[in-house]
């Protein structure tokens, strides 16, 4: 009887004694790259809100974003999500693209506000330049 008790106490304390440490902590990794935000479909037609596409103005001018090595991706991602209006998807996408290739169009605009949005970009920190577009007979 008293081995009977005394096994069924040890069955009974060991249920009580919790697992180590290490099993129960979850491994929690920071990601290392940004992931790319779930993107909407493009609706046909310019944005009438950022006047992009459309007739008027000094003519049709390229807002070009360059990379530098001072400012983070998400940094940049984040100004031009702010400063120029573009959703997620495309700032991604805009960002890669000048990591990338060095140079990326952010998109085509009137004069002046292909000029207001290169110099909010600028007042950001990040390198940004406007250019006229060429129709192809210069």
């Amino acid at each position: 009887m008293r081995r009977a008790a005394l096994l069924l106490s040890c069955v009974v304390v060991g249920a009580l004694v919790p697992a180590p440490r290490q099993a129960l902590q979850k491994t929690i990794r920071p990601s290392t790259t940004i992931d790319a935000p779930t993107r909407k479909p493009k609706l046909a037609g310019g944005d009438p809100k950022n006047k992009e596409n459309t007739g008027g103005g000094k003519g049709k001018h390229e807002l070009l974003l360059f990379d530098d090595p001072v400012n983070t991706r998400e940094y940049v991602s984040r100004v031009l999500c702010t400063k120029v209006a573009l959703s997620e998807g495309e700032a991604y996408d805009c960002m890669m693209t000048a990591h990338q290739a060095g140079m990326a169009v952010v998109g085509v605009y009137q004069f002046e506000v292909a000029e207001n949005y290169c110099t909010q970009m600028k007042e950001s920190g990040l390198v940004a330049a406007v250019k006229p577009v060429g129709d192809g007979n210069e």
